[in-house]
């Protein structure tokens, strides 16, 4: 027994499922593949969305008018810009109602100089922030990964602080998806400017504002003076047999869940960092809300740079009985010019 339990010891360390120096080669190799490609391909297009241009611009374009949209995409101008904006991560099909409610108060706001885009890392790597050197693909064109900014950011606060993780990237939605509109709104002129930042889980933290204050501080100071547009890519409440319940959710817990949920983006609007911080882990994380970390961060970055009031433009649930996943759409004001 002893040595099948080497021999199984053995093929997990040639496949890289056990730390030591086959697992960090292969690591290292991966890590090299990834920073050497052209750009990090998009891994959602023709599944969550059309890999084809033309079918893509089709398909995001039709969420505006469906049941549940806001009715038109808006025009440029007829709202003031925005320091701040929390749109979803799920999969389009069921959530691109709730994205054109978020992107429609972009376009109303304009294009900013940069968009820094968190996004949840659902493998929730050790650093709390992780970035990216590499542009993000769709099938609407390349964003444009801000080279300087990443690198004055991992000169202040080191590589291995910002980039150890970068492979988290490679497989992300939460971010593409942002970057999808993005360029679906502002591309036509060449490549959206984008800080792309993978936020790991906070839930743990008894103190994320103080675990979270070093980089926004650092990215703060890299940004001074220009203008920048916070996107969170965030999702609430996950409920149902596939997150660990043992049954699909009755219309009385959505509707529970519902009031929780909303009652957490009141303290987000209301600039309660603190109070979003544990109200989102309200009830041992019973509604497992997937969005808590680039919400946090969106919020603290747009406060320091004297964000008003935010606005919640929509909220939905989707469900198909069995499971649940509630999302929303919230734009942060830019402070008025004195």
């Amino acid at each position: 027994k002893l040595e099948t339990l080497l021999e199984l010891a053995d093929s997990l360390d040639e496949a890289g499922f056990l730390h030591g120096a086959t697992y960090e080669a292969l690591k290292a190799r991966a890590v090299a593949a990834f920073r050497s490609a052209p750009e990090r391909e998009p891994v959602c297009a023709g599944g969550s969305y059309p890999d084809g241009a033309k079918e893509c611009r089709s398909f995001l374009k039709a969420f505006f008018k469906r049941k549940g949209g806001p009715g038109d995409e808006g025009a440029q101008g007829q709202r003031g810009p925005l320091l701040g904006l929390v749109a979803p991560h799920i999969d389009l099909h069921r959530g691109g109602t709730c994205y054109a409610h978020a992107y429609r108060a972009l376009r109303q706001a304009g294009p900013a100089d940069l968009f820094v885009v968190f996004g949840t890392a659902h493998a929730s790597p050790p650093h709390l922030f992780t970035l990216t050197r590499q542009s993000y693909g769709t099938p609407l064109g390349r964003s444009q990964t801000d080279l300087q900014l990443v690198d004055r950011l991992s000169t202040e606060l080191g590589e291995g602080e910002v980039l150890a993780d970068e492979l988290v990237h490679a497989r992300e939605h939460s971010i593409e998806f942002q970057i999808l509109w993005l360029q679906y709104l502002f591309g036509a002129q060449g490549p959206v400017n984008v800080l792309p930042v993978l936020c790991s889980t906070i839930d743990h933290l008894d103190q994320p504002q103080a675990q979270a204050q070093a980089f926004l501080d650092a990215l703060g100071r890299a940004t001074q003076g220009r203008r920048v547009c916070f996107v969170a890519g965030a999702d609430l409440a996950h409920i149902g047999v596939m997150y660990g319940d043992q049954a699909g959710p009755t219309d009385d817990e959505l509707r529970r869940a519902a009031q929780d949920d909303h009652q957490t983006l009141r303290r987000f609007c209301e600039g309660d960092l603190g109070g979003f911080a544990l109200d989102a882990r309200r009830d041992g994380d019973r509604r497992r809300l997937c969005g808590t970390s680039p919400m946090f961060a969106t919020l603290m970055a747009s406060q320091a740079a004297q964000a008003t009031r935010a606005d919640l433009l929509d909220y939905q649930q989707w469900t198909d009985g069995t499971d649940s996943v509630s999302f929303c759409a919230v734009a942060v004001p830019a402070p008025k010019a004195v």
